[in-house]
C-alpha cells in the first residue's frame, strides 16, 4: 500500500490456528488478521490451505506480500484492508 511516497511491506507473518494470521509492516503496523470467512468458502487457488498443515507454511514474499508453499498469495494493500 502507498501511502504518501511511503510502500508499505509486509515485514513479518506467523500463522496461528484458527486461520489467523498475526502481520508486522513496514511502517510499525502489527495486525491480526482472520481469514476464516475466506476459508470457509474458499477460491480454488485457496482450497489448499484448508489444510492447517499448509496454511502453516505462510512466508513473506519478494514483493511485500505473503505467500503459501502452494503459490497462493495475499497482497500487502488487501491485508491492511481486513
Amino acid at each position: 500500500m502507498i501511502i504518501g511516497l511511503e510502500l508499505i511491506e509486509v515485514e513479518s507473518v506467523q500463522a496461528e490456528d484458527g486461520y489467523i494470521l498475526n502481520l508486522s509492516f513496514t511502517d510499525g503496523t502489527n495486525k491480526k488478521v482472520n481469514l476464516s470467512a475466506l476459508m470457509a468458502a474458499p477460491p480454488e487457488v485457496f482450497i489448499p490451505l484448508t489444510r492447517k498443515e499448509e496454511f502453516k507454511k505462510v512466508s513473506v514474499n519478494p514483493v511485500g506480500g505473503i505467500e503459501w508453499a502452494c503459490d497462493t498469495d495475499l497482497s500487502a494493500d488487501y491485508l491492511l484492508s481486513l
